[in-house]
């Protein structure tokens, strides 16, 4: 029985989904790609002649990945990955990959948009949330530097009387009372 996968009933990525995958740049992963495909690694390419990457393709990246952050040179680590995913050359494979369209169940459409609606949701409950916090803030700066005006005033007026009564001689202060 041939243990092959059967690539046409795989799931194919674009460029951007593995590179968000690995947490690398699109470019970077197109240079590798180069890298990789001039060492003898296949990629299957769409009709318009776009890579397309497939499940089998992630752990070579990966691998790339890692030995590249090892400070492995470019050359030796494509090399590593190569001798450790070998590729079935006999095959030559071309599979359609359409981005136009996109099939989901509805139970898998209904919890996209259930957690998309989530999400929105929580975006703007944060952003409410800063703006009061902000506001509050605010009132309360503004209300503390009034409380902290009038106790100055207050200090000046105790002061002032304060210093009236000093200013009196000793008769008037003795008579007043």
């Amino acid at each position: 029985m041939d243990n092959t996968i059967n690539e046409e009933s795989q799931r194919a990525y674009w460029a951007k989904d593995i590179a968000d995958l690995l947490e690398i740049t699109t470019s970077n992963l197109r240079r590798w790609s180069i890298d990789l495909e001039n060492a003898g690694y296949r990629f299957y390419r769409d009709e318009h002649n776009r890579r397309a990457y497939f499940e089998k393709d992630i752990m070579p990246l990966r691998k790339l990945k890692e030995f590249l952050a090892n400070n492995m040179s470019k050359n030796d680590a494509i090399k590593a990955v190569i001798s450790m995913f070998p590729q079935d050359n006999n095959n030559a494979l071309t599979i359609p990959v359409n981005d136009d369209t996109m099939r989901v169940s509805k139970r898998e459409l209904q919890e996209i948009v259930k957690n998309a609606i989530e999400e929105e949701r929580e975006m703007m409950f944060r952003a409410f949330e800063a703006k009061m916090n902000d506001v509050v803030e605010k009132r309360d700066r503004m209300l503390t530097h009034e409380m902290n005006r009038s106790l100055e005033e207050k200090r000046l007026e105790i002061a002032a009387a304060s210093e009236k009564e000093s200013s009196k001689s000793w008769w008037q202060k003795f008579f007043r009372k």
